[in-house]
């Protein structure tokens, strides 16, 4: 009683040097989201806390 066997599939693996390339990338593009954030962030602090003086809205100390 021998029926129809299944092909054996393989995963098919990506060359070490794909791999490398494809995380070496996604590092870099993290590393420049990050930074973009950052400075983002630093810009959008100085533009209110202008803003915020030039409309006498500075918070005062106390």
């Amino acid at each position: 009683m021998t029926g129809k066997r299944k092909p054996f599939q393989t995963q098919l693996r990506r060359s070490i040097s794909e791999q490398l390339r494809d995380s070496t990338a996604r590092a870099w593009d993290r590393l420049w989201k990050n930074v973009r954030e950052r400075r983002l962030a630093a810009v959008s602090s100085e533009w209110a806390s202008d803003y915020g003086r030039k409309r006498g809205l500075e918070k005062k100390k106390v």
